[in-house]
């Protein structure tokens, strides 16, 4: 058997045909030389569904009075009411009772409608395996992988926790990783990186020597906590999201830099009232990120933490790599909210977040520096930005809205206040 498990194209053609055959993956794995396991993991990872219902998929198309509730919104059936029920797809426009049924075949192997044997009269999306877009899908993430780190979080937790403590403790990298170096995962060398990349709590100040070192300007592919994370995160998954969520509140999220390597001010913009929450950060790093949202899910209950976050949109900046951390409360395991990327170099399709760090111009201009600043200042900003009237929303400010829609509770937790209009100052002398 070929012991490397990194499939060819040829591999996932094979792969593909023999699905269709309705063989299993013992049979599949033989005939191309791999291990079944790698031909069962494959399938899970670059299926996906496809749209191709071709009739009635409501869960209650059997029981309930179609005909009727058609001829009530003016929609000519058939007089056949079971043919009617079974290939209609109109009810699937308009209803408030639909409710999609899903297979429920796809949890187990082959995990896809390759073979089925009512393929052809399932009325059902089909969870499909495509060799070209498998392929596709594999070298992006090849591609993506080699700018990251190739840790798990648990292994880079628990760089944090033995190599953080004992630096803090005084103690220097090579003695820490000398101490420990049956168990670390990585060299000394590259815990200095991981330190000046800002995923260790660790800090370069924690640092004696490198303290006393100038700085250097370093090149290189920027460092990522999860070299997978956009795996079924991707723009097309975030449209399909929200086609089967239509009702769900969409957040774009982006950074706004003011020198480079200073403090940066994270935004999270709500789409359906136009209001900016923004938050300062110390870094441009992931870990300040998911500092933000440990803030916000202590501040917030649960409850009021899934009503505002629920799908949220950023772009590939390395500081949004550790979607688990922002989606995951960590200590239930328990899925909060869904994060999403857009496509590479189209930070467009977030463009509502774009359009609106216009207003932080105004009071910061691009290139300045934000190291004086605090949280208070931001808020400050914050607050006269989401007070200033919109045409988009008929002359109403977004923190107006946002109040209709989520109360005055949660408006004050978030620190969120109401500028008079003629107190209103978009320009840098608010923050003077």
């Amino acid at each position: 058997m070929n012991k490397n498990t990194h499939l060819t194209l040829d591999d996932r053609l094979e792969i593909q045909l023999l699905l269709k055959k309705g063989e299993n993956f013992t049979w599949i794995a033989d005939s191309i030389g791999k291990n079944p396991t790698t031909i069962a993991r494959e399938v899970k990872a670059h299926r996906y569904l496809s749209d191709s219902s071709t009739g009635n998929d409501c869960i209650y198309r059997n029981e309930c009075n179609l005909p009727s509730e058609c001829l009530k919104r003016g929609i000519k059936c058939s007089p056949y009411h079971r043919s009617c029920r079974i290939r209609c797809k109109i009810c699937r426009i308009g209803c408030e009772h639909y409710e999609k049924e899903h297979c429920n075949m796809y949890d187990k192997a082959p995990y896809v409608c390759s073979s089925c044997e009512i393929k052809s009269k399932c009325r059902l999306d089909k969870m499909v395996y495509d060799a070209k877009h498998a392929q596709t899908a594999y070298e992006t993430m090849r591609r993506e992988s080699r700018q990251g780190i190739s840790l798990s979080e648990e292994e880079l937790q628990y760089l944090d926790d033995t190599v953080s403590k004992l630096i803090k403790q005084g103690q220097s990298i090579p003695v820490v990783w000398e101490s420990h170096k049956g168990e670390m995962p990585v060299s000394a060398r590259t815990l200095y990186t991981y330190i000046d990349s800002g995923l260790l709590n660790a800090r370069n100040l924690d640092l004696r020597r490198k303290v006393r070192m100038p700085y250097r300007k370093k090149s290189g592919p920027v460092l990522r906590v999860d070299k997978q994370c956009h795996i079924n995160r991707t723009f097309d998954d975030f449209n399909r999201y929200i086609a089967e969520n239509p009702d769900v509140v969409v957040s774009q999220m982006d950074t706004v830099e003011g020198r480079k390597g200073g403090k940066v001010i994270l935004t999270i913009l709500f789409t359906n009232c136009g209001l900016q929450l923004m938050f300062l950060r110390e870094r441009n790093t992931a870990a300040s990120v998911i500092n933000v949202f440990n803030y916000l899910k202590h501040v917030l209950s649960d409850e009021q933490f899934k009503r505002l976050f629920q799908a949220i949109l950023a772009d590939r900046g390395s500081e949004f790599t550790d979607p688990k951390q922002i989606e995951t409360d960590m200590d239930t395991g328990e899925v909060m909210c869904r994060l999403f990327y857009c496509d590479p170099m189209n930070s467009n399709q977030k463009a509502n977040c774009e359009k609106n760090h216009s207003f932080i111009r105004y009071i910061i201009p691009k290139g300045t520096s934000m190291d004086h600043l605090s949280q208070n200042d931001i808020t400050k900003m914050m607050n006269h930005i989401n007070s200033y009237p919109r045409k988009k929303w008929n002359g109403q400010s977004p923190v107006d809205i946002f109040i209709k829609i989520y109360g005055q509770e949660i408006t004050s937790q978030l620190g969120l206040a109401k500028i008079p209009p003629e107190s209103i100052t978009l320009t840098p002398d608010l923050l003077r």
